[in-house]
């Protein structure tokens, strides 16, 4: 059973964040093959007190907002997949609501975070959201394909936290 703002997909279920998203967010964010592109040079590598900050904080975006950052899990079995969801962000000195996601490494290449992103885009309209965002760094091709895949349309290049990202939109 999902409450407001989550969501059950073909494959996922996507929910508010409970007593072990900091430790499913150490396991997520400290892999190699997600902090390469979350936390590239120069940018420290993520630790656990950032992480158990990142747990606290989506948990209080939910509280605040009635929506928020999911901890994604398979439907069958319940391993942990990754994050996704909505989140306010600044992005280009404006408060946006972010498409984020990270998929843990054993869980890429199987359509997952094409399927959070169409959740959380589904989500953002249930919530009367009017836009959503997504970015990247423009050399991650596999979560510009997502994005695209997603219906949202390139605006074209930013700075955020100091380096260059490529920045995604969706009327909704």
């Amino acid at each position: 059973m999902v409450g407001a703002g989550e969501a059950i997909t073909a494959e996922l279920l996507c929910q508010r964040p409970g007593n072990t998203t900091a430790r499913d967010y150490e396991r997520l964010f400290t892999s190699p093959e997600v902090e390469r592109w979350l936390r590239p040079d120069p940018l420290p590598p993520f630790n656990c007190a950032d992480l158990e900050r990142m747990a606290r904080r989506d948990l209080a975006h939910w509280n605040r907002y009635g929506y928020g950052p999911w901890v994604v899990r398979e439907r069958e079995g319940g391993a942990f997949v990754g994050r996704g969801g909505l989140a306010w962000a600044m992005v280009a000195g404006r408060r946006e609501v972010e498409l984020p996601w990270a998929v843990m490494p054993e869980f890429q290449n199987r359509g997952y975070a094409t399927e959070m992103a169409a959740a959380a885009i589904t989500a953002a309209r249930e919530v009367g959201l009017e836009r959503v965002v997504s970015l990247t760094l423009p050399e991650n091709f596999a979560s510009r394909r997502v994005m695209e895949k997603s219906g949202l349309t390139l605006v074209g290049e930013i700075d955020h936290v100091g380096l260059p990202h490529v920045l995604y939109e969706l009327d909704l």
